[in-house]
């Protein structure tokens, strides 16, 4: 059977207790100094952030913080860590199921209910009930809880966390630029293995308020879906990534991209075409050996766009 615990503490940030519970009589209140004078002398080294501290004099001490508050147990017995570092942690969420939050002061203004429930929680330094549901059944005093303010949902404020409220500029202004790389892949008899497109929308918005913005392309879905003509005029988008403005379930509808933009610089979404290209500029090679010394190298780079893609 795994050890007992012998003591529970609750300590300020200081170290100083608030709170302790001795129950199996083998410890004292000093055991709390010696720990957080460990604590201390470890601090900046890896191992103070180890859950687990021994002391030379036979105490095990195992804890957790939360808040501006230590949670700590002494144990002269060999205890189960995970199980002692379950139960802190189950302790935390039974106080703040009574106090709102657990803190220094929600445990000075509420002794007499963290006694009892202390009391409750553990027996003779065994875990026992840790339900705050449970545990509110019988034990009802009434406890003093803690004002935690609250922000309101942002559906509720109308708030996105990508854009603050109240942006004003003399002038609207929306830029908008698709940038796109080719990926081709050659074998050595000059033929195309595959080739690819990906791309950005990138845009650039300066406008007042939370302006909701929207956004239509020649999607291949969905002139389908409407019964209109695609032939070279639509395009089938692969792997396509949003970015968190975009309100996707209006998208999946009617493959519209509505959006309240951040403010600023952006990407509003990036793509993939699969589909044959024909490379914009075609590099031949012709390697003529001479000798053992000499080479000759011929390099011809021909471009293959339309004279009016070339136009600024």
């Amino acid at each position: 059977m795994a050890g007992a615990v012998s003591a529970l503490f609750l300590l300020d940030i200081k170290g100083r207790v608030l709170v302790w519970r001795d129950f199996r009589g083998d410890v004292t209140a000093v055991q709390a100094e010696r720990f957080f004078t460990k604590l201390l002398d470890k601090e900046g080294d890896a191992e103070a952030y180890s859950p687990v501290v021994y002391d030379d004099a036979g105490v095990t001490y195992m804890f957790i913080q939360h808040n501006n508050v230590f949670l700590l147990t002494a144990s002269r017995q060999n205890c189960n860590a995970a199980s002692i570092l379950l139960f802190l942690h189950r302790v935390v969420d039974v106080f703040k199921h009574y106090f709102e939050e657990l803190e220094e002061e929600s445990l000075r203004d509420n002794f007499v209910v963290v006694y009892e429930l202390l009391d409750e929680m553990m027996d003779f330094g065994y875990p026992q009930y840790t339900e705050a549901k449970i545990l509110s059944e019988f034990i009802k005093t009434d406890a003093y809880k803690m004002e935690v303010s609250q922000r309101p949902p942002m559906a509720v404020t109308n708030a996105v966390s990508w854009r603050s409220e109240g942006i004003r500029y003399k002038k609207n202004e929306v830029f908008l630029d698709v940038v796109e790389s080719v990926n081709i892949l050659v074998n050595s008899n000059g033929q195309i293995v595959r080739s690819d497109v990906v791309g950005a929308l990138k845009m650039r918005t300066y406008l007042s308020g939370m302006p909701e913005c929207k956004l239509g392309l020649n999607d291949k879905v969905l002139l389908e879906a409407q019964g209109r003509a695609t032939k070279g005029k639509a395009i089938d988008l692969d792997d396509i990534k949003f970015h968190q403005c975009v309100r996707l379930a209006r998208f999946e509808n009617d493959r519209t991209i509505s959006f309240i933009p951040p403010d600023g610089s952006f990407d509003l979404m990036t793509y993939r075409l699969n589909t044959q290209v024909k490379p914009l500029i075609w590099v031949e090679a012709q390697v003529e050996k001479h000798s053992r010394s000499r080479i000759e190298l011929m390099i011809k780079a021909r471009s293959q766009f339309k004279e009016r893609s070339n136009k600024c």
